[in-house]
């Protein structure tokens, strides 16, 4: 609604800056070649690209924290022990048996 009020009173006074080269002065009209549209057609681009553009809605990710998973609950082999790795593959955490060094 507030948008819609500042834009409707902006449009107001733009209204009263003609984009005609015609003025008064001195008691008749006169040509006057210029620019004199120029302030008006930005100030409206202006007010036009503010009123239809969509609302900008930031949004942070979510953050998952992943641990490494524990070790099964089975026993190891003689000579081996639970380990766990960084899967590229998924980017996850895999336990797996690694030989005793």
């Amino acid at each position: 609604m507030k948008k819609l009020v500042l834009v409707l009173t902006l449009l107001c006074l733009t209204n009263l800056a003609h984009a005609d080269r015609w003025r008064h002065g001195g008691g008749h009209y006169y040509w006057h070649p210029g620019y004199g549209w120029v302030l008006p057609a930005v100030v409206g681009g202006a007010i036009v690209y503010e009123a239809t553009r969509p609302p900008v809605i930031v949004q942070q990710p979510p953050v998952y924290i992943q641990q490494p998973p524990t070790p099964p609950a089975y026993p190891q082999p003689a000579g081996y022990h639970w380990e766990a790795i960084l899967d590229n593959n998924c980017n996850c955490y895999r336990t797996v048996l690694v030989p005793n060094q």
